[in-house]
């Protein structure tokens, strides 16, 4: 009689998609973040991307769930994320999600409305037929541009911003939490994973505004130009973030690793398998390297510190994979780490993660189409020259 022994976990359940789709959520949260520093905090050096901003926030919410649809390999499975599970809404972080998915998406569409509302009521004034009633439905009902409806907008943005702060935390914090509660995994379990996740996203979302901003300005303006000043801010951002990352990374690790349980020589074992990437890859090349870039006098040549953004934007994503698969990857009951390859097409693949991404482009597209960001942002560079800032 031949006995069979096999692994409980022969297979990793989360494949690509899911790494992309905090990674996508992340950076939605950065993106709006920093937008709120010109519109709640009234820091003005940001105002000219602050709308922008707060459109790339919107179309990388938007874009993410379709991650996780691709994920569950039957599209028709994401109806049982609503209709079922809403008896343990208190302990489970996935349902935190739904609604989180739902009403931080609205938020940002309203307060972008508000924000474009006097530019949709010009575009109404000179539209015919559908465009004209398009840009009504877009003004909310109000074509008033005196001051006290600039004021008005002005303060319902800045309300809706306050509100949107901490959606914006918890849209991405409550991915840190799906994980962190799994009390089987060495790597997860930590109290620190979503302020991990969070201090990441940081990093990446900065980084995206760095690589998207510049080809906007330079192809989409009258300006015709990219403004140095600008990603200079981003660049002296993108170096605090990533320091704040590193911290936290630090504390993490320096907790799991010396003063863990047995599960310490599990994550010995991870890491040593995983050194050079993450070591050399991750943290040298993706993150030092932009840090140093945005402390010092590198910041100012263009090309350097788009490199930066990209690394950054890169060093994040390789951190979610490592974090979301490489997690899955420590054996339970197996005598070795799982492997994991995802297909080159087909659902949960990379062909599906490179569409996703087209999808991403085509958002982003669709948005800046209908929003006069670039009216905005010439504005908004116009008046800051005129005060001298």
């Amino acid at each position: 009689m031949n006995t069979l022994i096999s692994s409980i976990t022969p297979n990793i359940p989360w494949g690509i998609d899911v790494p992309n789709y905090f990674w996508f959520t992340g950076s939605s949260a950065a993106a709006f973040i920093i937008s709120s520093f010109a519109h709640v905090f009234g820091m003005e050096r940001y105002k000219p991307i602050a709308g922008f901003s707060l459109l790339m926030a919107f179309v990388l919410l938007v874009a993410a769930p379709l991650n996780l649809i691709d994920d569950l390999k039957q599209p028709g499975r994401i109806f049982n994320f609503f209709f079922y599970g809403w008896e343990n809404f208190t302990t489970s972080p996935m349902k935190w999600g739904v609604i989180l998915l739902l009403a931080y998406p609205v938020l940002i569409f309203f307060e972008a409305l508000y924000i474009y509302r006097p530019y949709f009521v010009k575009k109404m004034a000179v539209a015919n037929g559908f465009a004209r009633s398009f840009y009504g439905f877009l003004t909310l009902g109000r074509s008033g541009v005196t001051q006290a409806d600039l004021d008005k907008d002005h303060k319902v943005g800045k309300r809706l911003g306050i509100i949107g702060i901490p959606l914006a935390l918890c849209v991405h914090g409550y991915t840190g939490y799906i994980l962190g509660a799994v009390h089987a995994n060495a790597l997860w379990h930590t109290p620190l994973m979503p302020i991990l996740f969070l201090a990441s996203a940081m990093v990446s979302g900065t980084g995206f505004l760095i690589i998207v901003i510049p080809i906007f300005q330079k192809l989409f303006t009258s300006m015709g130009s990219v403004n140095q000043e600008t990603m200079v801010d981003l660049a002296k951002l993108l170096a605090l973030f990533i320091v704040i990352d590193l911290v936290i990374r630090f504390l993490w690790l320096t907790f799991a690793m010396p003063f863990n349980g047995e599960e310490k020589y599990l994550l010995y074992a991870f890491f040593e398998l995983n050194f050079h990437e993450v070591l050399y890859v991750e943290y040298l090349l993706c993150l030092i390297v932009p840090m140093i870039v945005g402390f010092s006098a590198l910041r100012e040549n263009f090309m350097v510190l788009y490199i930066a953004g990209i690394l950054s934007v890169v060093g994040v994503w390789l951190f979610r994979w490592n974090t979301v698969i490489g997690g899955q990857s420590i054996p339970k009951t197996s005598p070795g780490f799982l492997s994991y390859a995802p297909d080159i097409v087909g659902q949960s693949s990379i062909f599906s993660v490179l569409s996703n991404w087209g999808i991403l482009i085509a958002l982003i597209c669709f948005i800046l189409v209908i929003f006069p960001w670039d009216e905005e942002m010439e504005e908004s560079y116009s008046k800051r020259v005129n005060h001298g800032k």
